[in-house]
């Protein structure tokens, strides 16, 4: 599946997908935090969910507290498993053409350590960047950080939709906070969690799911026909 941001003849349509929560059955950060974090990390976490500080420092300032070599990091990484029905979804999307990109708010080395365990080392990450100093010390750095980031997040997801041109139409599947500023400028919102709620107050486009046995059952009728005729939506 190749990573592209112009669509073309064969690539008409494209799907940004959340990691954390979306592809993964729980956080990745919350877990390594769990295992390898302080007291710290703790009231990091209650000052952004306070809105004292926003996601970006957070995660940057929690990372710098983790205490773990890499082979214990990876470790626990082992422990953590994907939603089995994603299987049935990427392989809608090699059949159809469909150009997936995964975009998180999380970090990179762990994402694709859990996505090469199942095979999926040749999607298209674009995620926080975790780095190791060869000891037991981590830090994070933001390649895809926007200042004017209204959730100040270490990865602005509107960016990567904003990359993508030329698409008929561009779906997203998330769960979290961290999908909320580029809910509404998608054709559609496949929601879990606290995305539907946020959906449901903004008015925005979406079709809840409990899997992506669901985002697999009813794309291709969302490519044939109007979204509108899927989504739910208030009034």
């Amino acid at each position: 599946m190749k990573s592209l941001f112009q669509a073309t003849d064969l690539y008409q349509y494209a799907v940004l997908c959340d990691f954390d929560g979306t592809i993964s059955e729980k956080d990745v950060t919350d877990t390594l935090l769990e295992h390898f974090g302080n007291d710290t990390c703790i009231q990091l976490e209650k000052q952004w969910q306070e809105g004292m500080i926003g996601s970006r420092e957070c995660m940057r300032q929690q990372i710098a507290n983790m205490d773990a070599s890499l082979s214990e990091l990876d470790n626990v990484l082992t422990t953590i498993r994907i939603d089995p029905a994603f299987s049935k979804f990427i392989h809608l999307a090699r059949n159809m053409h469909l150009n997936v990109h995964i975009v998180s708010d999380g970090l990179d080395y762990a994402i694709r350590s859990i996505l090469n365990r199942y095979g999926y080392d040749f999607l298209p990450v674009y995620a926080n960047r975790l780095l190791h100093n060869q000891q037991r010390g981590w830090q994070l750095e933001f390649p895809y950080a926007n200042e004017h980031c209204l959730k100040a997040s270490g990865n602005c997801k509107c960016q990567h939709r904003q990359k993508l041109f030329g698409f008929q139409k561009v779906f997203y599947v998330g769960d979290g906070t961290s999908d909320f500023c580029v809910a509404d400028k998608v054709d559609l919102v496949f929601a879990k969690d606290k995305l539907i709620d946020f959906c449901q107050q903004r008015g925005i486009q979406y079709y809840p799911i409990q899997d992506f046995g669901d985002v697999a059952a009813i794309l291709p009728n969302l490519i044939e026909e109007p979204v509108e005729n899927y989504c739910l939506s208030p009034a």
